[in-house]
């Protein structure tokens, strides 16, 4: 994969929680947002904003397994201003809410706890 592409999903992971922009992360690697882009999209198969959305998301399940925040505080340590959209994207990616998802997830260690 093209080092300006590794590098990109590396500012993507570590800030994640922040409002990136397309242009900006295009201007770290020497690239227009155009060019980034038709690269990105073509070494990924995803946009930017997929990607981001995945990555962000992706977060957001760890943060509801492992810990007890709200549901607005997981959304906005996760890069959402705003919880109902952070709640419908989740819904989208992963065909369940955020609180049913932490019911689910607090269900099954319940029950392998009962096992052991």
């Amino acid at each position: 994969m093209d080092r300006r592409i590794l590098f990109a999903l590396e500012v993507m992971n570590r800030d994640c929680s922040q409002p990136l922009k397309v242009s900006h992360v295009a201007a770290q690697i020497g690239l227009s947002r155009s060019r980034f882009e038709h690269i990105f999209n073509e070494q990924t198969g995803q946009t930017f904003t997929s990607r981001l959305r995945q990555i962000r998301l992706d977060k957001a399940k760890t943060l509801l397994t492992d810990s007890t925040l709200r549901i607005k505080e997981i959304a906005h340590l996760c890069g959402y201003l705003n919880p109902t959209t952070f709640c419908r994207d989740f819904k989208v990616l992963f065909q369940q809410t955020p609180s049913g998802y932490r019911r689910g997830t607090f269900g099954q260690q319940t029950a392998r706890s009962v096992k052991q």
